[in-house]
């Protein structure tokens, strides 16, 4: 028998997950604005890193249960093309949520300003400037590459269920 859906733990992770990202690269994007001084700007970093070191666990998590869980295969309607794009699509997207947190962890925590989880602090790294100089610059930016990864996946479920229209290829409603 095919399967027709995700397992229900990995549709949980999927949306959970896709809310965290898109709320994180939001704030994050927000926080870049708000000027040094601000009242509870660093209430808001601790917030976002919490989410963000949360997001980084789910990471590992969901992958685990990829790995061990069965998953719908692609319809053999689906162009090879398509179904490579996909494999490369979700490929990147695993590898862009788990060094985006990675790298957010990195710059804070060897910048000297503990990881926070909501109401806990920690260090696992030793301070160093210069390697959470380079967690910044990829931290500045691989929230965009993700954002980017995000809409393509976005147009592709959308260009399967719209235009497509065809109930064996729609991805969508394997996950929900």
């Amino acid at each position: 028998m095919i399967m027709q859906k995700y397992t229900l733990t990995m549709r949980l992770l999927h949306w959970f997950m896709a809310i965290l990202i898109l709320g994180l690269i939001a704030t994050g994007w927000y926080m870049e604005g708000i000027p040094r001084d601000a009242p509870n700007k660093y209430d808001l970093y601790s917030w976002h890193k919490s989410f963000g070191l949360t997001l980084f666990l789910l990471v590992l998590v969901r992958f685990i249960v990829r790995i061990t869980s069965k998953r719908p295969s692609l319809s053999e309607k689906m162009p090879s093309w398509e179904k490579q794009l996909s494999r490369a699509g979700h490929f990147f997207l695993y590898l862009l949520m788990f060094f985006v947190p990675l790298s957010g962890i990195i710059m804070s925590d060897a910048g000297g300003h503990p990881l926070n989880f909501f109401f806990t602090s920690f260090d696992i790294l030793v301070t160093d400037k210069k390697l959470a100089s380079i967690g910044a610059d990829f931290h500045a930016i691989l929230p965009y590459v993700l954002l980017g990864i995000v809409v393509l996946h976005l147009f592709g479920v959308l260009k399967h269920k719209f235009i497509d229209k065809d109930p064996e290829l729609d991805v969508l409603k394997k996950m929900l």
